[in-house]
């Protein structure tokens, strides 16, 4: 083994050799050179190899796996032909059974950084069913190859826009995976001109009935293509979109999705009641978990029929018209307005008359809602991963309803957040991680808080 140091400051291009003792949570493996943390992709505890520094900071280093010279117990064959090119999954090659202690103890960490007991609040993890096959939606990078005359698709490696060539992904359906060759070979049969047009092939499907939505996301508002798409036909696509976001390199989705054939929405039934979800709509990527997750913050929630519940970013409003069953008022608040009108339209079809939707931002309207002197019993946020606004938080603080439910999915802004509510009167009560994302770095959390 070449260029192997053990005694030398760590430098950029060194080889280590390593021991990892534990993964962070990112999924990295982490091991110590020179006293220095150093993270190392796909290196599980106990397992020992030798590393090629790629990055050095001040307080920490990353490395990438040059050699592992032994293997964990838990370590399995990931399935997944790019698997570690692919920067979708971080885990495959960690057993289901200890991706579930490493998320449950990952919760566990941010209960103890707040000063809890974790063994008393933190609930055993809810795991999944089915660890592989268990997304409803996925999208798919597309690019017309000029060599090979032919539109291939794959995914992005991690932190790059360079495409890693696949087929197939293990955390979708089998039948979405059929669709996704079937769209490849349409575009591919429409030519360059307008193949060279789609970046992104988008699949929705209803774990209900198995019905799906396709969008195709262009660089262009061509008239041309519109006529091309809406004649793509598969088994199980009801509904044919396409949205326009021409930045290259940027975000998928456009500001409109234009619906070229079929109804634009699919169907989901969630704890018995009946959603429609249109293209851009939030809905947790996997269905069975997100019916558990509901169930719990539900519970958590223990709505009386004399109560107001607020539900911050509500989506479609799935828990907002959940909670409205056993509440006097129940409003929900979302920015997106698709989102809203989903919401609204769900309210109509449940014949739920006691909900309320608010097309707005948390931010903005809970302060407001607040000074104008109304109150809630009871708060439930769902936020995206960078946790609940500076403003919503103080607003909530101010109307002190007597719990608080917070479904949380980055443990980073959950411990932040949790202790400004600590900080202003509330304890935790429970923390209930699920493992909405198997195979990834990513965890569910639902938490009750109650009034001091």
């Amino acid at each position: 083994m070449t260029n192997v140091k053990t005694n030398a400051p760590v430098a950029v291009g060194e080889h280590h050799e390593v021991t990892a003792v534990r993964l962070n949570d990112d999924g990295d493996g982490v091991a110590t050179v020179e006293g220095l943390t150093v993270f190392i992709p796909y290196l599980l505890p106990g397992e020992k190899a030798t590393v090629r520094v790629i990055e050095r900071q001040r307080r920490f280093a990353r490395a990438a796996l040059v050699e592992r010279h032994t293997s964990a117990t838990d370590r399995q064959d990931a399935p997944c032909p790019v698997f570690g090119e692919c920067g979708g999954c971080q885990v495959q090659h960690l057993a289901y059974a200890s991706q579930l202690a490493w998320k449950a103890g990952s919760i566990a960490r941010v209960a103890k950084q707040l000063g809890l007991d974790a063994d008393t609040v933190v609930r055993p993890i809810i795991g999944s069913e089915s660890p592989f096959r268990y997304r409803n939606q996925v999208q798919m990078p597309v690019a017309f190859d000029a060599e090979a005359g032919k539109v291939k698709m794959g995914f992005f490696g991690a932190q790059s826009h360079r495409m890693i060539e696949t087929d197939s992904c293990h955390l979708q359906s089998q039948a979405m995976q059929k669709t996704l060759v079937a769209a490849c070979a349409f575009l591919t049969k429409l030519g360059s001109a307008l193949a060279t047009k789609v970046h992104h092939v988008i699949v929705r499907e209803s774990a209900m009935n198995g019905e799906q939505l396709v969008v195709f996301a262009s660089h262009a508002n061509s008239a041309e293509l519109k006529r091309a798409l809406i004649r793509f036909k598969a088994a199980d696509v009801t509904t044919v979109g396409l949205t326009v976001q021409p930045k290259i390199g940027g975000p998928v989705w456009g500001r409109t999705v234009e619906i070229l054939r079929g109804t634009g929405m699919l169907q989901e039934r969630i704890g018995g009641i009946l959603f429609r979800v249109s293209p851009r709509s939030f809905l947790q990527v996997q269905t069975p978990l997100a019916e558990q997750m509901y169930a719990t913050v539900r519970d958590y929630a223990a709505l009386t029929p004399e109560d107001t519940v607020i539900d911050a970013y509500c989506g479609i409003g799935t828990m907002t018209l959940m909670l409205a069953q056993t509440a006097r008022h129940a409003i929900g608040v979302e920015e997106v307005a698709a989102a809203v009108a989903d919401a609204r339209t769900n309210q109509a079809d449940n014949g739920i008359q006691n909900a309320e939707f608010v097309a707005g931002s948390v931010e903005t309207w809970l302060p407001k809602w607040v000074a104008d002197g109304n109150r809630a019993d009871v708060a439930v946020f769902d936020p995206p991963r960078k946790g609940i606004d500076p403003a919503a938080l103080a607003a909530v603080a101010e109307v002190a309803p007597r719990r608080i439910v917070y479904a949380s999915c980055n443990p980073a802004t959950l411990q932040r957040d949790l202790k400004y509510l600590m900080e202003h009167g509330y304890a935790v009560e429970a923390m209930q991680p699920l493992d909405m994302f198997p195979q990834t770095s990513h965890v569910e959390c639902c938490v009750l808080l109650i009034r001091k």
